[in-house]
């Protein structure tokens, strides 16, 4: 062997075992960045959704996510979107696999949520009391509860878990509020004032804080604060006509149980939007929308704000006058031209959404319902969603409701037991009312204008629930 064959010797090849571990490396490396990459998209769609309140993107995202793993957790996310989409059926459908396979106290919270907004309060009361006995200390369990026992009557039961809410910390505003429903229930009408002026004094103007309130200062016969406040938060278009009404209701037809949910009020409109959207663009497209939207909302919401933070704190002693300069200024406005027009320009269009009047009958293949209005309702002023062959939702756009408030008009469509077996509703900060309708059976609807009532002066509507078997 020469010297070249003994200084140049072949470097030897790296052994095939070395490769194959270094290519597994590099693999599981791979899919581990891919992964995370993964995850955190989803995460920050997540954020982008939670934020613009996009329910219908973060449902599509959690149902991706159960698809991929079936977990409690992701159950209960999914549910608890459902659930502030007002979707109450959706949000028990997916709970109820796993409420036999779980120990979570926010399971059987949200479980209790959803049973109670069906009028299942007896087995709402069943899953909250399984909360409260894993977790002791769940102030929402507690809250919830009372609510639910305000409903049934049990007006001591229901104050006893009130104050065991506050007790464990549970959000003080919304104990106040279902304090002064209590109070209203019991007619201690000044009792129930102090805890509803606290919540206005702090700001809130939800319209279930409005309405009570209205309603606890007509009980207490100031009739002028009463008859400011109304033309102040533009509660009715016929003060005097509501207040009268107002005076003959029964506390339990009055009240709304309504918990106050400020970041929840506006979801239902923006949901309903979403759904039809997202039959048109993209899902990025949603979420630039969504994202505008929003922005245009709040910057409305910050205006409102702004004129009402004007008005003082409403008088808890003589409660003859309102120093307002809100009111004032109102007033003021009113004797320019170019605002007067302004303001006959809104108040023709809050006109034209005004329910005057809500019927429902039993006819030989159908159920009707009738919606009486000021003039006649647009295509796009309404929306009927089919969210099961035997549940239905209808949404009507920017309305004023009757004097005797939401309950009138469930009670009015809850008459026609035939073909309907349950009828709930809630009427969002944009003033949306949004009616959740259960059939007894298998329906599919029809609507169409009927033309003008018998007396001539209302627009009818008319939604037809014709059961599939007939």
């Amino acid at each position: 062997m020469n010297y070249f064959s003994i200084c140049c010797k072949p470097i030897e090849l790296i052994k095939p075992k070395y490769i194959v571990m270094c290519s597994v490396l590099f693999f599981v490396t791979g899919c581990q960045n891919s992964t995370l990459k993964y995850d955190l998209n989803e995460q920050q769609k997540i954020y982008i959704h939670e934020t613009t309140k996009n329910y219908g993107g973060l449902i599509e995202l959690y149902k991706q996510r159960l698809q991929r793993s079936d977990t409690v957790d992701t159950r209960y996310k999914l549910a608890r979107v459902y659930y502030l989409s007002n979707d109450f059926e959706a949000a028990k459908r997916i709970l109820t696999p796993v409420l036999n396979k779980t120990n979570s106290d926010s399971v059987f919270v949200l479980y209790g949520h959803v049973e109670s907004r069906l009028g299942n309060n007896d087995t709402a009361l069943t899953y909250l009391d399984k909360a409260i006995a894993i977790n002791g200390k769940n102030g929402e369990a507690y809250n919830i509860k009372g609510v639910i026992l305000l409903k049934k009557r049990q007006y001591d039961a229901a104050r006893y878990s009130f104050n065991l809410a506050r007790e464990n910390f549970y959000d003080e505003n919304k104990v106040t509020n279902n304090l002064a429903m209590l109070s209203i229930l019991n007619k201690e009408y000044n009792e129930a004032y102090k805890h509803l002026n606290i919540l206005y004094t702090k700001g809130y103007r939800d319209q279930t804080i409005l309405h009570n309130l209205l309603y606890t200062l007509v009980k207490l016969n100031k009739m002028q604060l009463a008859k400011s406040f109304c033309i102040a938060h533009k509660l009715s278009n016929d003060p005097e006509i509501l207040i009268q009404e107002l005076k003959q209701i029964e506390p339990n037809e009055a009240i709304k149980f309504n918990e106050i949910t400020p970041a929840q009020a506006e979801n239902q409109k923006q949901y309903t939007t979403e759904k039809i959207a997202s039959q048109q663009i993209s899902k990025q497209e949603i979420t630039v929308k969504s994202a505008k939207g929003t922005k245009s909302e709040n910057v409305a919401s910050s205006t409102v704000g702004a004129k009402l933070s004007n008005m003082t704190k409403l008088e808890t002693t003589t409660g003859k006058q309102v120093d307002s300069s809100a009111i004032n200024s109102k007033t003021e406005k009113a004797n320019d031209p170019s605002v007067s027009k302004q303001n006959d320009q809104a108040k023709q269009l809050a006109t034209k959404s005004t329910i005057l009047a809500v019927r429902s009958g039993e006819h030989d293949k159908f159920s009707r319902i009738t919606i009486e209005t000021v003039s006649q309702l647009n295509k796009n002023e309404y929306l009927i969603e089919k969210i099961s062959p035997t549940e239905f939702k209808l949404s009507f756009y920017k309305v004023t409701l009757p004097a005797a408030g939401i309950n009138y008009i469930i009670n009015r469509i809850s008459r026609s037991e035939r073909d309907f077996s349950n009828v709930t509703g809630t009427l969002t900060a944009e003033n949306t009312l949004v009616l959740n309708i259960k059939t007894k059976q298998n329906s599919r609807v029809k609507d169409f204008y009927a033309g003008l009532n018998s007396k001539g002066k209302a627009h009818c509507f008319a939604f037809d629930f014709y059961l599939e078997n007939k």
